[in-house]
């Protein structure tokens, strides 16, 4: 279709003769004066487009497996050759199907002992230095008192050989002012600390005095499990096809709007949208103007997934209509249910007198202010 025909069309379904009547009405509606024809100023008319189309596509891969141990794959269907050429009937809706490869099946053993290997935390040995070094750490409780009242008097404090004892536990033994017990080392009674009677050292938490801790990876064993297999002690492989089937849905809305919330939320909720008939062979329909054309052709390709597709195309003229006794206002008329709808807006005059407004009124604000402070 020509440019010149596109406007005619255009011109028929919004003619001067209809957007000169609708602008009454909305003026009368709006308690406003009548308008003329004389008062139309400029008129810019252009055809609204939104297309939708979804695909029903079907995609093919191919993945080589691997599992731990002995895989049964028996439930799965076989397939020779490649995915791609493989003849399967189209599902009616989404989905997915597995498939194996005819030949790939192999379940291998894994060179390892069933399954263990010797643990990497430890590297066999069960266990790691403490950070005590085999030596009693200090008592927290008596750490800036004398453990033994009694020992300290006669110097014995570094003589004091005995064997760390484990740590006593209980809130009294930490309670402040608590009471001494009989020491480990002179034997005087209440004279040492609750915690370490007198010794003046625990044995360590970690260790309990051994100087070794237990390797928490493999508790203790030196053995653990065979990263490679998983500790099934075998693999198995194989290649997997996979089939997908999906909905995937495509919009697209033309020209790209550049037109106010208000008139936009119209335009979906009340404008009369003519569908257009696509073509079988996904042809862009007639009725479609030329500066669409590209963007819907591009749009209704065919997919070389795609299997089926429905598509839904609209169009509905819109004109934007400035008068000539009303500088201040554009009024956007667009087919409505049983009428031409009439959306009216500010002007970008209007705007940008009300923006610079609004900045010389704040100027003048913060003038004053710094006037006054």
């Amino acid at each position: 279709m020509s440019d010149a025909r596109e406007d005619e069309a255009l011109g028929d379904a919004l003619s001067d003769a209809d957007i000169l009547k609708a602008l009454t009405l909305h003026s009368a509606r709006g308690g406003g004066p009548a308008i003329g024809g004389a008062r139309l100023r400029h008129v810019r008319r252009q055809q609204l487009l939104r297309c939708r189309v979804v695909r029903f596509t079907e995609r093919r891969h191919e993945t080589p497996r691997t599992a731990f141990g002995k895989e049964d794959l028996s439930a799965l269907p076989l397939y020779e050759g490649a995915i791609t050429d493989h003849p399967l009937p189209v599902p009616e809706g989404p989905g997915k199907i597995t498939l194996v490869r005819a030949g790939s099946y192999r379940p291998v053993p894994c060179p390892c002992d069933n399954g263990s290997q010797q643990c990497a935390g430890c590297s066999g040995s069960g266990g790691h230095p403490c950070t005590c070094r085999n030596e009693p750490p200090p008592c927290d409780v008596c750490l800036d008192v004398a453990p033994c009242a009694a020992c300290e008097k006669t110097g014995g404090a570094r003589a004091r050989t005995t064997k760390a004892r484990p740590a006593a536990s209980g809130p009294g033994v930490t309670a402040p002012g608590a009471g001494r017990v009989s020491c480990a080392v002179c034997r005087t009674p209440e004279a040492a600390c609750p915690r370490c009677s007198g010794r003046g050292r625990v044995r360590c938490p970690y260790c309990d005095g051994r100087g070794r801790e237990t390797c928490a990876r493999c508790s203790g064993s030196g053995v653990g499990t065979h990263d490679v297999c998983g500790g099934k002690g075998s693999l198995t492989h194989w290649v997997e096809g996979t089939v997908e089937y999906a909905h995937e849905t495509a919009s697209l809305s033309l020209p790209k709007p550049d037109w106010p919330d208000k008139v936009r939320q119209r335009l979906t909720t009340a404008a009369r949208w003519q569908p257009r008939t696509v073509p079988p062979g996904g042809g862009v329909p007639a009725g479609v103007d030329g500066e669409h054309r590209a963007a819907v052709a591009a749009h209704l390709a065919r997919g070389r997934v795609e299997l089926s597709r429905r598509v839904t195309l609209e169009t509905c003229p819109l004109a934007r209509v400035e008068l000539m006794d009303d500088p201040h206002r554009v009024f956007h008329v667009f087919p409505g249910a049983r009428s031409l709808e009439v959306v009216s807006t500010l002007s970008d005059r209007l705007k940008r007198r009300l923006i610079a407004a609004g900045a010389v009124i704040i100027i003048v604000v913060v003038l004053v202010l710094r006037l006054l402070t």
